[in-house]
């Protein structure tokens, strides 16, 4: 079923402007949801929406836009474990993606690697947590260079699959006593229904010096979309609703509603050295891929633009 929420989850406040609402009812909108989540039943996806809306509010105070109507915890597994099906591109039954994927990946584990043995002053062996794991391609990479690494998820089937490749799978709980030079969540905390809490959590699991990666789809585009957006024939038009799918990402960040939010929970935004990130750049083999490799740090760690950000502690 779906709850409604009425507070803004990073700052909490209660503040907000309306920028789009459409019934889960509607004709167009309903056919959105069947043709994007292929094994969902009609009838039960009919029910488990009766009485909703998709409304994104816009918090005042913090900039964040996110979903008043979000999925509960029985929902939200039935979405994930059922509704999506087998169509996960990433799914080891798929073919491989692009080595492009796979050598930017490496590229950010060297580059966060060699970050950290600095700022840190060690060459003890590091220990990073993988949270919102996947199916483990990021804990693979980063074991293959030798860290000490553990994932949480949630899934069912890529929890197997993790634990089929020997990865170490641990559950929050787990954690109490465990302390962390890097905790990575790539595309989680648009997905939770509580992202300051989650945030806040994590961080009492950072060692000293540790650093935490908060990496979410960008909406500064978010506010133009919505004034323009109708449903008809929308799956062709979904990558520009993506940072607020329905149902998924429930809450929708700007690089400044992002840095907000860790604020709030005690964290500063750091940037690594453009020397080490050109250094540990892996694919310099097109002109644009070399385009990508000298304006991608400057823009993360310079302009501090777009939300893909690592935290620290603040002191």
């Amino acid at each position: 079923m779906l709850v409604e929420r009425k507070i803004c989850p990073s700052c909490n406040r209660a503040d907000f402007v309306q920028l789009h609402e459409t019934p889960y009812s509607d004709r167009e909108l309903a056919e959105f949801l069947s043709a994007y989540y292929t094994k969902a039943e009609p009838i039960a996806q009919a029910k488990a929406l009766q009485g909703g809306a998709f409304v994104i509010l816009e918090c005042r105070a913090c900039g964040l836009y996110f979903q008043r109507d979000v999925p509960d915890d029985d929902f939200s597994a039935e979405i994930y474990g059922n509704w999506l099906g087998e169509d996960d591109p990433l799914a080891p039954h798929k073919p491989p993606m692009p080595v492009a994927y796979y050598s930017l990946m490496a590229a950010e584990v060297m580059q966060i690697i060699v970050f950290l043995q600095k700022r840190t002053g060690t060459n003890r062996r590091l220990r990073f947590l993988d949270f919102g794991q996947g199916w483990g391609y990021w804990s693979q990479m980063a074991r293959s260079f030798g860290v000490d690494v553990c994932g949480i998820e949630l899934s069912p089937k890529k929890v197997a699959y993790a634990k089929s490749v020997g990865l170490n799978i641990v559950e929050i709980s787990d954690l109490e006593h465990c302390q962390f030079d890097f905790i990575n969540t790539e595309q989680v905390i648009e997905h939770v229904a509580e992202p300051r809490r989650v945030v806040e959590r994590l961080k009492k699991y950072l060692a000293p010096g540790g650093v935490i990666k908060l990496s979410v789809p960008d909406g500064k585009d978010m506010v133009q979309t919505l004034n323009s957006w109708n449903w008809m024939n929308s799956l062709a038009r979904q990558e520009a609703i993506m940072p607020i799918h329905p149902l998924e990402h429930l809450n929708c960040f700007t690089s400044d509603s992002l840095t907000h939010m860790a604020e709030l929970c005690g964290l500063k935004r750091i940037s690594v050295p453009l020397i080490t990130c050109y250094a540990y750049s892996t694919d310099w083999s097109s002109l644009k891929l070399i385009a990508k490799n000298i304006l991608r740090p400057i823009k993360r760690f310079k302009l501090n633009k777009g939300c893909y950000a690592l935290f620290s502690h603040r002191i």
